[in-house]
């Protein structure tokens, strides 16, 4: 015979935990915030060297820097990218996935349909919200 599980201290393990995790979490975070920032500071170092030395990368003991272009591009004028892609059958400039607080707000406002050619997969998952006048600011998940 298994012994009652009382629900209530079962949450109570699950808001320890969380509590925990996110205490853990927030040290882990200034920790490395300080590491990436003189990881950054480095890189700059770095890359005015290969700049002053005319060189794409050096080579040292302890491994090699080397430069590299990262492109970031951006829209200026979604009207004149879209006619572009159509008329040069270019439609692999876009990456594709659909906003789902859109499809969220479409489906409360048409009695829950979708547009056409939309599926929506539903998945279930339990939170624990803490109690009312709870004085720990940290959000619930």
């Amino acid at each position: 015979m298994e012994p009652a599980i009382k629900l209530d201290r079962v949450v109570q393990a699950y808001s320890a935990i969380r509590d925990a995790r996110t205490a853990r979490r927030h040290v882990w975070e200034a920790e490395d915030l300080l590491l990436e920032t003189d990881q950054n500071t480095l890189k700059v170092l770095m890359l005015d060297l290969l700049n002053k030395n005319g060189a794409t990368s050096i080579k040292t003991e302890h491994g090699t820097a080397y430069r590299s272009e990262k492109l970031k591009p951006s829209a200026a004028d979604w009207g004149a990218i879209w006619d572009w892609a159509v008329a040069n059958n270019a439609m692999d400039i876009f990456e594709r996935r659909l906003k789902a607080a859109f499809i969220k707000e479409y489906m409360e406002a048409h009695d829950g349909a979708v547009p056409p050619g939309v599926n929506v997969h539903r998945e279930y998952e339990v939170s624990v919200r803490r109690p009312n006048g709870s004085t720990n600011q940290e959000p619930s998940e």
